[in-house]
């Protein structure tokens, strides 16, 4: 896999997960129990960020998937 590859981010592509933080403080972490593609993390991260004002959720590749793990 390229490096222009890993950035592509095509709504069918699978291996992400979600990642999250805390909009004020320093807590982080990453929900990596559920591998999925790209378009169902990017509507899961929307439909959490909506649910929960406290933190902010993003779709991220998961790095196993990406040949760094």
């Amino acid at each position: 896999m390229t490096y222009s590859e890993t950035l592509a981010k095509n709504a069918d592509r699978d291996g992400f997960i979600i990642g999250w933080r805390m909009k004020y403080g320093f807590e982080a972490g990453k929900m990596a129990d559920k591998v999925m593609t790209y378009g169902a993390a990017k509507k899961l991260a929307a439909e959490l960020n909506a649910k929960d004002p406290k933190k902010t959720y993003w779709p991220e590749l998961a790095m196993e998937r990406a040949g760094h793990g």
